[in-house]
C-alpha cells in the first residue's frame, strides 16, 4: 500500500511465539481492527524480540511457522492489508543499524528502571539478566522510531516503554537535529482475559488459552474443563457470578445480553447448573469464532495470498526504513563511510553477489601466500612469467 501522509502513523505488533488467542483479541486485536482506518497502521511481527528470552536453536526454528500463523490470525480477525502494513522485524536490516546508534543514547541505570524486565527474566526462568534483554526497550524504541510512528496503542502497564522511546527521540533530536517525532502512547482500557484455569491471565505458555484458530471440538473441550465457583457443590446451591471465568467469557463473547442476565440471575439463585451455563458459552464462542475460521480457512487454502501480504508489507517497511536511515546518517555525520568509499563499495544498498566459478572452469588455482599484504591470508594469483623479479645470475667464478 502507498503511504498516507494525511493520517498519523501507528505501530504495534506481536512476538511470534505461538498462535494468537481470545486474550489477544480482547486486549489488542479488536482495537487494531478499529484503528486501522484512522491511522497509517504498521503491524510488526517482532521476531528479534524472541531472542531475548528464547535464543536456543530449536526455538528459532519454530519462528517461521509462528510468523505464518500470526499473519493468518491477523487476516482472519479483519486486519486489512490494503490499509495496513504487516512486516517482519528481522527482514529490515536498518533495525540493526538504528539499534546500535540508539544504544549510545541511554544509560544502563535507565534501562534497569524499566519495570517489566525483571518480570520477563523471571517468567523465562533466567538466573541473570542477558545484555539483549536489558536492551529490549531500546529495540522496542527502534521499532517505533524506524517507521517514524507517532502513535503506539498500549495499556498502562506498557506505557513506560513508549516513554523511553520518547526520551530517546528527544535525546537524538537535541544532539543531531529534528529527526524523529516523539511518539504518543494511545492508552486504552486494555482488558485482560482470565485463562480457562480461572487463575492467571490467558497465556500460551500456561496452557490456559482458547485460540482464534481452535475448531468447534477444541472450544467445547476447553470450556467444559473451565473452573467456575469452587464453593458451589450442587446445581441447586446459590453461585457467585463475580470473578467466575465462565461468566467473564459470557460478558466478552455472548452478544445476547438478555440471555447472559437471565443466566446470572438463575445462577445466583441456584436454579441453573454449570453444564447449561457452559453449553451456552460454547455456542456463543463458536458463533463468535466462525467468521474468523472461515477467513482463516480461505487464506490457508491460498497460501500465496498471505505470503504476498507479508512481502508487500516488508517491501514498504524496507522503503521507509531506508529513508529513515539516510536521514540518520546525514544528520549524525555517519554518512562519511559512504562518501569515502562510494566508488568502491556499496555499503548500504543491495549487494551484488558474484557467482563463484565451478572448479575446472576458472583455470588453475591461484598460488596461496599467507603473508599477503592485506593480512587476510587470501589466495593471491602467482606472478605471470615476465612480471616477477629476474632470476639471480649464477656466479660461475
Amino acid at each position: 500500500m502507498a503511504p498516507n501522509p494525511a493520517k498519523p502513523r501507528l505501530l504495534t505488533g506481536d512476538r511470534p511465539t505461538g498462535r494468537l488467542h481470545l486474550g489477544h483479541y480482547v486486549g489488542s486485536l479488536a482495537n487494531r481492527v478499529q484503528l486501522q482506518n484512522t491511522y497509517d497502521s504498521f503491524f510488526i511481527i517482532a521476531d528479534l524480540h524472541t531472542l531475548t528470552t528464547r535464543p536456543e536453536p530449536q526455538s528459532i526454528r519454530e519462528v517461521p511457522h509462528f510468523i505464518r500463523e500470526i499473519v493468518l490470525d491477523y487476516l482472519a480477525v479483519g486486519i486489512d492489508p490494503n490499509v495496513s502494513t504487516i512486516f517482519v522485524q528481522s527482514a529490515i536490516p536498518e533495525t540493526y543499524q538504528l539499534n546500535l546508534i540508539l544504544e549510545m543514547l541511554v544509560s544502563v541505570s535507565r534501562l534497569e528502571r524499566m519495570p517489566s524486565l525483571k518480570d520477563m527474566a523471571r517468567d523465562a526462568h533466567l538466573d541473570s539478566m542477558p545484555f539483549g534483554l536489558l536492551g529490549y526497550p531500546v529495540l522496542q524504541a527502534v521499532d517505533i522510531l524506524l517507521p517514524r510512528a507517532q502513535v503506539v496503542p498500549v495499556g498502562k502497564d506498557n506505557q513506560a516503554h513508549v516513554e523511553l522511546a520518547r526520551e530517546m527521540a528527544r535525546r537524538f533530536n537535541n544532539l543531531y537535529g529534528e529527526t524523529f517525532p516523539e511518539p504518543e502512547a494511545l492508552i486504552g482500557n486494555v482488558p485482560t482475559l482470565v485463562g480457562t484455569d480461572g487463575q492467571n491471565k490467558m497465556s500460551k505458555s500456561l496452557g490456559n488459552a482458547i485460540y482464534l484458530s481452535d475448531d468447534i471440538a477444541a472450544v467445547e473441550s476447553k470450556v467444559r474443563g473451565m473452573y467456575t465457583d469452587p464453593n458451589r457443590l450442587r446445581a441447586t446451591d446459590p453461585g457467585t457470578v463475580e470473578g467466575n471465568p465462565v461468566f467473564a467469557y459470557h460478558d466478552a463473547f455472548n452478544p445476547d445480553q438478555a440471555e447472559v442476565a437471565e443466566l446470572k440471575e438463575r445462577y445466583r439463585a441456584g436454579r441453573v447448573g454449570d453444564v447449561e451455563v457452559k453449553t451456552r458459552l460454547i455456542a456463543a464462542i463458536n458463533t463468535f469464532l466462525d467468521p474468523f475460521r472461515q477467513r482463516r480457512a480461505y487464506y490457508s487454502a491460498h497460501p500465496n495470498m498471505a505470503q504476498d501480504v507479508l512481502t508487500q508489507g516488508i517491501r514498504r517497511m524496507q522503503s521507509e526504513a531506508r529513508q529513515t536511515m539516510e536521514i540518520v546518517r546525514a544528520v549524525t555525520g555517519l554518512s562519511y563511510s559512504n562518501e569515502m568509499f562510494a566508488d568502491e563499495i556499496d555499503l548500504f544498498g543491495e549487494y551484488e553477489v558474484t557467482p563463484v566459478p565451478v572448479r575446472g572452469d576458472e583455470g588453475p588455482a591461484p598460488a596461496y601466500h599467507p603473508e599477503s599484504p592485506t593480512g587476510r591470508g587470501e589466495a593471491v594469483p602467482a606472478p605471470r612469467r615476465g612480471d616477477e623479479d629476474p632470476a639471480p645470475t649464477r656466479d660461475e667464478g
